[in-house]
């Protein structure tokens, strides 16, 4: 039996990220995804209000449109937004009222004059607003990861998982070396849960995040 085909539930719809709204990011369109770097990444538009705590950059991203927006007033804007698989399905919360006819205007209408604006969700604590340099959504997010140091995702993951296996590993090796006779294995038992072990503080060695 055919699996059925799973909606984007994010791509072309107004949508008022949580994780943004402290930058000020008030609804975004983002088109559809794609994988970089373990990364689920969109590109699209946003509507984007003036906070004082984000003015710097925000004044800079109206400088290179050409404009002038006072304190509280909004900016339209490109957006590239990378987030993790999770938090990319996190992104579903509907823009409402003014803001969603806003930003759905302004998906339908021509690009907006300014840079690409990067939001990268990677969890809580985890966010990041940044003025992209570079004219690519693809090369922006690199160039994020770049300046950050922390360029595989994928491998922090794969090293969590190999973490939690050792974890258990660990777990079951204790139970051979002190339980390996009462439980009727013998000294075999107890040789086995201490090469267990071994192996196991190994695998946590090179999961250590590095």
């Amino acid at each position: 039996m055919a699996r059925p085909v799973r909606t984007d539930r994010v791509e072309g719809r107004p949508l008022s990220p949580r994780a943004f709204r402290t930058f000020g990011i008030e609804a975004v369109v983002l088109g559809p995804p794609t994988g970089q770097e373990g990364l689920v990444r969109r590109e699209g538009v946003a509507v984007w209000r003036r906070l004082a705590g984000y003015a710097p950059v925000f004044d800079r991203a109206a400088a290179a449109a050409g404009v002038v927006v006072g304190e509280g007033g909004v900016l339209s804007v490109r957006v590239v937004v990378a987030a993790t698989p999770g938090r990319d399905r996190a992104m579903r919360v509907p823009a409402m009222g003014e803001r969603a006819a806003l930003v759905v205007e302004l998906a339908e209408g021509p690009a907006p004059a300014t840079g690409w604006l990067l939001l990268v969700d990677e969890g809580p604590g985890e966010v990041w607003l940044y003025l992209a340099e570079e004219d690519d959504p693809g090369g922006a997010l690199d160039g994020f990861l770049g300046r950050r140091g922390r360029t595989d995702f994928s491998r922090a993951r794969r090293r969590s998982r190999t973490g939690g296996l050792a974890g258990l590993g660990v777990f079951a090796a204790l139970v051979l070396v002190i339980y390996g006779r009462a439980l009727g294995l013998g000294g075999a038992g107890q040789v086995l849960g201490g090469l267990l072990l071994l192996a196991s503080m190994a695998a946590l060695v090179r999961a250590r995040p590095r």
